[in-house]
């Protein structure tokens, strides 16, 4: 009997998962970056799977003192472009939980599985390769530096598969984003960054309890 309960809740485990993964590859076909500065409409055009982009500085304590040890984490060394990409250990080291941005604000939080935190200290003139979004929440914040970021709607995707960050950007929505900003980046959009001098980052990526284990096999595998 007990063997017969666990076969039917795995069975309906197993169809929740398969539709969340089809409904989490929707998208707005007229999806457009929206710049703002408030919470509610970081709220509504996320359920509308528009990008957007958070400006604010109140939520960063810029100067925070465990910042200033960067250049021992990435080992950069006379000069030289050091490049750490979405590193969960530099992240538990350096970044307090007052620089990030509070993802409570979403709906249905207590769907989601508990989010993956990670950090980026890019150094220097350097730039990164086309990134897919797979997430049900893709969340970029920078701490330190700038970038010019280009935001790629799914329609896109058969144009700029394979092809180099100059041989795509005409299909990109361009922002520049800077200290303070966080950027939502709906599912299965994609995205490339382009850094001048130098660039520290923070990524938190939001699965819920029916999307984390295809996502996390998606990861390992890609």
């Amino acid at each position: 009997m007990f063997q017969i309960i666990i076969q039917i809740v795995l069975l309906i485990y197993s169809i929740f998962v398969i539709y969340h993964i089809i409904n989490l590859q929707k998208y707005n076909i007229n999806g457009f970056v929206i710049d703002t500065n408030s919470t509610e409409e970081v709220k509504e055009n996320t359920l509308k799977l528009n990008p957007v982009i958070f400006h604010t500085q109140s939520i960063f304590n810029i100067n925070n003192p465990q910042l200033n040890y960067m250049q021992d984490i990435t080992n950069y060394k006379n000069g030289n472009a050091s490049f750490v990409f979405k590193n969960n250990e530099l992240f538990e080291r350096i970044v307090d939980s007052s620089l990030i941005f509070d993802t409570n604000i979403f709906y249905e939080s207590h769907f989601h599985f508990p989010n993956k935190k990670t950090l980026s200290i890019i150094q220097g003139e350097n730039s990164i390769p086309l990134k897919k979004c797979i997430h049900n929440y893709n969340i970029i914040g920078v701490l330190e530096g700038e970038s010019s970021i280009y935001l790629f709607n799914p329609k896109h995707k058969d144009e700029i598969i394979n092809k180099e960050n100059q041989q795509i950007k005409k299909w990109g929505h361009k922002k520049h984003i800077k200290k303070g900003d966080v950027v939502f980046i709906p599912p299965y959009w994609t995205y490339i960054q382009e850094i001048e001098q130098g660039i520290i980052q923070y990524h938190i990526d939001i699965d819920t309890y029916f999307t984390f284990i295809p996502n996390f096999l998606k990861e390992i595998y890609s």
